[in-house]
């Protein structure tokens, strides 16, 4: 699954966007599945003289039938970023029993990432270098998101090549108020993210995932 993304007010495609950025920022969202509650997903965010430094990011799925679960998704990941380009990552993925560990670090020739898959101690699966010197997760919580054509996917260590196009304004629950939100269709990828904002703030994820079952993030 793609951790993954951005249009008015500030976030043209292609115009630099005005992020302003406070010492410190969280967001705490709800996932849905189909309009019912499965979950939650939190990201921590650090600054250093108003630019980004530090995110971490925690999310627990876990769908149930007739109140046996049927489906876990754990993910937790730490970031560390130096402007804003991605300068290393480590990432622990459990979904539904597969794990993956991924490490990931800015080196002189590119993007170094690390995936081991299972056990602590065994072979990683995948090892390779993203020929890029500003890489970027998918860092929906920023708007230079938009302008990214590759995008870095924490919980597999995979580089998804993607298309940012803009959506029409849309009405949306806003922490208990309806308010009119603007957003971004992330495509390339099996199945389009569409990602919701207040202004500059990251408010909403629509996406669908397996049988055609629709999978929401809605700000507390």
């Amino acid at each position: 699954m793609a951790h993954a993304l951005w249009v008015a007010a500030g976030l043209a495609l292609g115009a630099e966007p005005a992020f302003a950025l406070p010492p410190s920022a969280e967001w705490r969202f709800t996932v849905l599945l189909d309009g019912r509650a499965i979950g939650s997903h939190r990201f921590m965010l650090a600054t250093t003289d108003g630019r980004i430094a530090d995110v971490k990011s925690e999310a627990r799925f876990e769908v149930t039938l007739l109140g046996v679960p049927v489906y876990r998704y754990r993910h937790s990941a730490t970031e560390h970023w130096q402007g804003d380009c991605l300068a290393s990552l480590e990432a622990t993925t459990d979904d539904d029993g597969r794990t993956n560990r991924l490490r990931g670090r800015q080196e002189a020739a590119g993007f170094a990432i690390e995936v081991v898959t299972g056990s602590a101690g065994a072979t990683p699966e995948l090892t390779h270098s993203a020929p890029i010197t500003c890489l970027m997760d998918f860092a929906y919580w920023h708007p230079a998101v938009a302008e990214q054509r590759r995008l870095l996917d924490p919980s597999t260590g995979r580089l998804e090549s993607v298309i940012v196009t803009p959506l029409p304004e849309a009405e949306m629950e806003v922490e208990g108020h309806r308010a009119s939100v603007h957003g971004v269709r992330i495509a390339g990828l099996p199945h389009p993210i569409d990602v919701w904002y207040l202004g500059t703030r990251w408010v909403g994820l629509d996406t669908t995932v397996a049988g055609g079952r629709r999978l929401s993030y809605r700000l507390r």
